[in-house]
């Protein structure tokens, strides 16, 4: 009876250890198994934020800074910029700086094995239409941060943008 009895006891304890021992596994949200173009072209971005390797003026009123997004008026921050499958692109924006369009249409693609995006459009300040390479930092179903260079005169900036949906 003793021994039936130390059984019982064992197999009881060993199965309220193993109820109480035993975590849920975490589950975090799946991963995003998009391709790089499918996340490009999911919805529009908003440009964010902006920041320089040095501070710089870039509107001549506020004083040097390293960020260079808290310098640009309003108007620059509400363009909406949609990527397509057809590697077109159209900023759009409601607030306007000088009198121009509604929008833009423009041309990007991913070079150096996706590395890399050539996005060719308007110069933020100067509205001229040019072709700049970007160093993709992150490209995530919400965030698309790149890099790129800026060159005036001999110095050499360095710029990210970040965008959002």
């Amino acid at each position: 009876m003793k021994s039936i009895f130390k059984l019982t006891s064992l197999i009881a304890i060993a199965a309220i250890l193993s109820l109480t021992c035993c975590k849920d596994e975490e589950t975090g949200p799946a991963p995003d198994t998009r391709t790089k173009t499918q996340l490009m072209i999911a919805s529009p971005w908003k440009w964010t934020a902006s920041a320089c390797d040095v501070e710089i003026d870039v509107d001549g009123k506020d004083g040097a800074s390293k960020d260079i997004y808290g310098q640009y008026p309003a108007c620059f921050k509400d363009d909406l910029y949609t990527f397509k499958a057809d590697s077109t692109t159209t900023e759009a924006s409601n607030v306007k700086c000088i009198t121009e369009a509604a929008s833009y249409k423009n041309t990007w693609i991913f070079t150096n094995g996706e590395k890399n995006l050539q996005w060719k459009g308007k110069d933020f300040k100067t509205r001229q239409y040019l072709a700049r390479d970007y160093t993709i930092l992150e490209l995530t179903g919400d965030k698309l941060v790149l890099k790129y260079n800026e060159t005036a005169g001999t110095t050499v900036y360095v710029i990210t943008n970040t965008y959002n949906h």
